[in-house]
């Protein structure tokens, strides 16, 4: 073996800082789910519906669905949990006006304290029905959200869909 070889094989076996930026983009909370039985707009007959998902300062969106008072999303919204600056996950369903603002249908709220920890190779959690509650936290409005929600890793396959 020429000394360039051993001196390459030598290198090989040390130790090395890679640094890497796992900060930033690393996954601590996951939901995804549907609705049913969603209230229509008493002018139109419709709802176009949508999910507004509030941790803090993060806000995320799914599309709206037309004319659809039982939809279903597939999206996974993730969080940093070094960047999360409030216990408590707000999940609004709103309806999708064309002029003005969008109408809040209702909401679930989750203490992100008593979220569930799911790490890979656990199985995913299986969604829940949770009934949509008025902005005094009543269970007057129509409707009902299914929901998974967890904490999880950067290894959870859910994260690799965001």
């Amino acid at each position: 073996m020429s000394s360039t070889a051993a001196a390459n094989q030598k290198e090989e076996f040390k130790l090395k800082d890679t640094k890497p930026q796992l900060g930033e983009r690393w996954p601590h909370g996951g939901i995804r789910g549907g609705a049913k039985d969603l209230p229509t707009n008493p002018v139109t007959g419709t709802i176009d519906p949508y999910v507004e998902v509030k941790l803090g300062n993060y806000k995320g969106k799914t599309q709206h669905f037309e004319k659809k008072p039982n939809p279903e999303w597939h999206q996974v919204f993730a969080f940093s949990k070094d960047k999360i600056q409030s216990s408590v996950l707000e999940v609004f369903i709103r309806d999708r006006e064309m002029v003005g603002r969008d109408d809040y249908i209702g909401r679930v709220i989750f203490d992100m304290n008593e979220v569930p920890a799911r790490v890979p190779p656990d199985s995913p959690l299986e969604p829940q029905w949770y009934r949509l509650e008025d902005r005094r936290g009543e269970s007057k409005v129509k409707g009902e959200v299914m929901l998974a929600v967890w904490m999880g890793t950067q290894a959870d396959e859910a994260f690799q869909e965001t």
